[in-house]
């Protein structure tokens, strides 16, 4: 154990103890340096030490607790947020490269084929000229540019 380790729970011993100030403390020194508070003495250079326990102030500790849970509430929705923000982003990627293999998969099927056409109102192939397909072909070119990127 730590000296911190040792110092605090030799603290926390004494401060729930019934009466800690009345109690006794011992506080040792070993070979290595190291301190021991405890409440019996441990070896022979153990002293007497005093120590102070000072109860905590109850309105401290609310305004403390207060202030933690406002934090935490405020970590919390910022946490929220991010997540929120973060699916909106994968959800606003998704979209994009959905209408990007949609284009891409239009102005590929318009640039293979050979004749493009129209059905008419009663469902007849009317085919389009070699300039209407070829602005049909650009347009879709131009489509797929904006959704894809250069």
């Amino acid at each position: 154990m730590g000296r911190a380790a040792v110092l605090t729970a030799g603290l926390l011993f004494a401060s729930t103890t019934g009466a800690a100030q009345a109690d006794p403390v011992y506080k040792s020194v070993d070979a290595q340096g190291h301190v021991t508070y405890s409440d019996r003495p441990n070896s022979s250079g153990a002293r007497k030490a005093d120590v102070s326990v000072q109860q905590a102030d109850p309105a401290e500790a609310e305004r403390l607790a207060k202030e933690h849970q406002l934090l935490k509430a405020e970590d919390d929705q910022r946490k929220k947020q991010q997540a929120s923000d973060s699916r909106a982003k994968a959800q606003q990627e998704h979209d994009k490269e959905t209408r990007c293999r949609v284009a891409r998969n239009n102005y590929n099927n318009l640039k293979d084929v050979g004749r493009i056409y129209k059905l008419d109102a009663d469902g007849n192939r009317v085919y389009m000229s070699d300039a209407e397909a070829d602005a049909k072909r650009e347009t879709a070119r131009q489509v797929m540019t904006t959704a894809c990127g250069a």
